[in-house]
């Protein structure tokens, strides 16, 4: 309750027709519900959600006052108290309420006192721009963004309308598209990593290039994005980067894929769209990556992925076969133990 004011209230009718659900009792569409509870803390005037049988004996416990949102498939076989609520998927309606139960608050616009805001700069009417920001000169903030303290807003730099800077990030030679969420300490558009060796020393090739963010991108906390050498990276529209995530210059990555923390993609690597790549994954440089493909956690990959592609290990295989080479290792290992 510190952190968080619910907005509720709602009626299980009102919950069902926003979730794009239904009440397995239509009867109980007056009940309400005025909070979340995770499903093994039941909890009375409560919302959860349970998307598989094997946590049916969790449902029993639920009071009647609580409601849970629920596959078609565990509705049928619920023995419970609680109201009932119908969803083909239950984690993404359960996500939609909860975001409506507690929406995230807004501060009032305008430009903070302490804020450095150049003459040239585009700021809409309705932003905010919070204390010690800093923006650049000719630098564009669209209607409803936040710029949260601490922020660095580059010359030039684009950011399209109800985008959310984070507080101390800090974006150069980038566009960004609407509804980005940039969490903080975030770093976009530094320069690649380019250079060349030579008998004389290290020679450093000028980063000229941009980073282009689409619309819904968010990009966790302390990740950083490069700008290309010549051209553009590219984050596509609703991609989603969890923190200390490092994508290096030149990189075009599609639309809705997944990119788990402390994975690093190295320089012009192209992901096609919904690409999914897990935590601590490393991808060495110029490598594509079909549409669908999935890299599991850890995975090194050194080689082109074809699309729909499921990956792991070190170097990355199909992870059947990744999954033969750690059995074998493991029986290699237990005959050894025993012959010692």
């Amino acid at each position: 309750a510190r952190f968080y004011t619910a907005a509720g209230p709602l009626t299980l009718a009102a919950v069902a027709e926003r979730a794009g659900a239904r009440l397995h009792d239509p009867a109980r569409g007056d009940e309400c519900i005025a909070t979340v509870a995770p499903l093994d803390q039941p909890d009375a005037g409560a919302l959860s959600f349970c998307d598989h049988r094997r946590h049916l004996s969790a449902l029993a416990h639920w009071p009647k006052a609580s409601a849970v949102i629920v596959s078609a498939e565990v509705a049928e076989q619920a023995e419970t108290a609680a109201a009932l609520i119908v969803a083909p998927m239950p984690t993404v309606s359960f996500a939609r309420i909860a975001r409506q139960l507690f929406p995230e608050p807004g501060p009032a616009a305008g430009i903070a006192v302490s804020a450095a805001v150049d003459p040239s700069a585009d700021i809409d009417p309705t932003a905010v721009i919070g204390a010690q920001v800093s923006i650049g000169a000719g630098a564009k903030i669209g209607a409803g963004t936040v710029i949260r303290p601490g922020a660095v807003i580059g010359d030039g730099v684009v950011i399209g309308a109800n985008c959310d800077i984070g507080a101390n990030a800090s974006i150069q030679c980038a566009l960004l598209g609407q509804r980005v969420r940039i969490l903080a300490g975030a770093r976009i558009g530094e320069p690649g990593f380019g250079f060349v060796p030579t008998p004389a020393g290290v020679v450093k090739v000028p980063q000229l290039g941009i980073v282009e963010i689409g619309d819904d991108v968010e990009i966790g906390a302390n990740s950083c994005i490069d700008r290309a050498t010549l051209t553009r990276t590219v984050i596509g529209a609703g991609t989603m980067i969890d923190n200390l995530v490092h994508i290096a210059h030149n990189v075009q990555i599609g639309k809705g894929c997944i990119i788990v923390a402390q994975v690093g993609i190295s320089g012009s690597t192209v992901l096609e769209d919904y690409v999914v790549l897990g935590g601590q994954v490393g991808i060495a440089d110029h490598i594509h990556i079909g549409k669908g493909a999935r890299v599991a956690s850890r995975a090194a990959l050194f080689r082109d992925a074809p699309a729909g592609a499921v990956l792991g290990g070190f170097p990355a295989v199909p992870v059947r076969e990744w999954h033969r080479q750690s059995a074998f290792l493991l029986k290699v290992g237990q005959k050894k133990g025993s012959s010692e």
